[in-house]
């Protein structure tokens, strides 16, 4: 869902603050289709929390003058991969937010992918009218991601119009309500109780927009909540996903076919291939039907060379869910 389109006065009013012209693309995508995704995360922000991401995050005094100066990817790397490291413990506190503000010059902030990671719109130098995106925390600097707003958000379009459609074929959504919740800022691990087979379980949330610290209160999700969900696994750097095959046409007669082994929703889950789609470019995504839950988990980019239907796996990693909906 998008924001209402911006007026030529708006647009205008914000150019001249800035002292820039936004490329023409992004300048009519303002204008005639949307000012941005409505909300504070997706993808393209709208101007006033394209404004908010990124000065919030800068530090000292930032004033609009910063985007009509060039870019430079040289500075922007200077700043942002493991260059600065080398040299950090001789840079003071002033000499650092000059590299930052120099770093981030000419650029307008599209999406803020959390942990400092963001795409930008160059609006200034040789660079004008290109994507990047920059890592602005883990010394992986900056790259170019495309020549235009337009084209980048055709293909983002495109991709999100193929993962609905695989969304759709995917595991099947069932019932459960919450028996408890472990907060930890905008994800939180809830334990539920399926509603049709008694069976408990434990996975991870993503919420966005309802921040809540360990020991707090969410106003969103609360013990008794009936949820729509499915459940997933997906390969991230920070748990990545073991995948043993065993061998045979049967499920191993495991006791335990969806077993916690850490404090966060980390499993070790047993289950076989019933069906396969593709999902997302041809990664290697699969639901898995587990016994014991009467339903499907989606793998998502699991670390293996081929899937069939029949396959038996063993996969430990990181259990998260899609919450559909949520009554009390």
């Amino acid at each position: 869902m998008l924001n209402p389109a911006l007026s030529e006065k708006q647009v205008n009013q914000f150019e001249s603050q800035a002292g820039i012209i936004l490329p023409s693309g992004y300048k009519d995508f303002l204008l005639h289709i949307g000012n941005g995704a409505a909300g504070t995360k997706p993808f393209p922000l709208s101007l006033t929390n394209a404004n908010d991401c990124l000065e919030s995050c800068m530090p000292g005094e930032t004033d609009y003058n910063y985007r009509s100066l060039p870019f430079s990817l040289d500075n922007c790397n200077k700043c942002f991969d493991n260059t600065l490291d080398a040299i950090d413990d001789d840079v003071t506190d002033e000499e650092y937010e000059r590299l930052v503000l120099k770093a981030l010059q000419g650029t307008v902030t599209l999406y803020h992918d959390g942990c400092g990671y963001y795409k930008v719109l160059i609006v200034s130098g040789e660079h004008a009218g290109k994507i990047f995106y920059i890592d602005t925390c883990s010394g992986q600097g900056a790259y170019e991601i495309s020549p235009s707003f337009e084209e980048h958000y055709l293909e983002w379009l495109d991709r999100k119009i193929v993962e609905q459609s695989a969304y759709l074929e995917q595991n099947d959504k069932f019932e459960c309500s919450i028996t408890n919740i472990k907060l930890g800022g905008n994800v939180r691990d809830l334990e539920v109780i399926h509603a049709h087979t008694d069976y408990r379980f434990q996975f991870e949330f993503f919420c966005p927009n309802d921040f809540a610290r360990e020991g707090g209160y969410s106003e969103l999700t609360q013990i008794n909540d009936n949820l729509i969900i499915s459940l997933y696994m997906k390969h991230v750097n920070y748990s990545p996903l073991a995948v043993e095959k065993i061998e045979g046409t049967k499920q191993s007669n495991s006791n335990e076919p969806v077993k916690l082994i850490g404090e966060r929703s980390e499993h070790v889950v047993i289950g076989q291939v019933t069906r396969l789609f593709q999902f997302n470019n041809g990664e290697k995504n699969f639901p898995l039907y587990v016994e014991a839950l009467q339903q499907e988990i989606l793998i998502r980019e699991a670390p293996v060379a081929a899937v069939s239907v029949g396959d038996v796996f063993r996969i430990t990693g990181r259990l998260c869910g899609t919450v559909y909906s949520i009554t009390r």
